[in-house]
């Protein structure tokens, strides 16, 4: 079981697309996938579950603060054939109702995985829009690794980029975690433009072999599916934005076997 989150404190980027879609993918693969949503606004949720956030009684919120609750007691199957450990923005509150000298707000998450006993191939986090706090914390503790995704047309791409990985190390380093970056992931490009070719340039030459060599292009299904809160596939498995997101699957799974033959 290989727990991977996708982290980036920037919004727009596709983090959460990439997340859903991701998962999506990788059950094409026949593996078995949880995705646990540590985002409080839930877009995970809402586009896996196709149900409003606030219609799950139980979330990650719930899981974190209450000692008696365990995994088994939050998780709900999806249409996207994933299961998924939802959340809302009273996660907020709830985590934060933890005492701050509690474990819980640094291995809370850890503790609770331990209860699959590997029933998933790949638990797959979708990281809140933050550098800090209890549940970014909680994501980096329980993390094997981590994929960065990065918007392909911004000016501002790799702005605080520097300050995200150094927190990451930092967090990695006080909670004892064996995270580390798998990689870079390039959204949203259009290389008929300068602006995507020249910011994607930019990218490759700051992240060098780190970047994945799959590319999420800009296209309109992906956008038609996060409308209708349907993975990509699921709309249209010929598009390019599902053919995409099977390519970036299947390089992370062979990212992921490279490492561990390493290790």
């Amino acid at each position: 079981m290989r727990v991977v989150s996708f982290a980036n404190y920037k919004g727009g980027v596709g983090k959460t697309t990439s997340v859903v879609n991701t998962a999506r993918a990788l059950t094409d693969n026949g593996f078995k996938i949880l995705v646990v949503d540590l985002d409080p606004q839930g877009n995970s949720t809402l586009t896996l579950s196709r149900k409003n956030p606030f219609e799950h009684e139980k979330t990650v919120g719930n899981l974190l603060s209450d000692k008696d609750l365990n995994m088994a007691d939050c998780l709900i199957p999806t249409p996207a054939g994933v299961d998924l450990m939802p959340t809302n923005l009273n996660s907020y509150p709830l985590v934060s109702s933890i005492p701050p000298n509690s474990a819980k707000r640094i291995y809370g998450l850890k503790n609770k995985l331990q209860d699959l006993e590997d029933k998933y191939d790949f638990i797959i986090i979708d990281c809140p829009p933050q550098i800090e706090g209890a549940l970014i914390t909680n994501a980096i503790a329980a993390s094997d690794y981590y994929v960065l995704p990065i918007e392909g047309e911004s000016v501002y791409a790799l702005q605080g980029v520097d300050h995200l990985i150094q927190v990451i190390d930092l967090i990695r380093e006080d909670t004892g975690s064996r995270i580390r970056l798998l990689g870079t992931l390039v959204t949203m490009v259009d290389t008929r433009t300068n602006a995507g070719r020249v910011v994607k340039d930019a990218i490759d030459k700051y992240f060098k072999e780190m970047v994945f060599k799959t590319i999420i292009r800009r296209n309109t299904t992906i956008n038609k599916a996060n409308l209708r809160n349907k993975c990509v596939c699921d709309l249209d498995p010929r598009s390019m934005g599902c053919l995409d997101y099977r390519s970036f699957a299947k390089e992370m799974i062979e990212r992921i076997d490279q490492g561990t033959r390493k290790t």
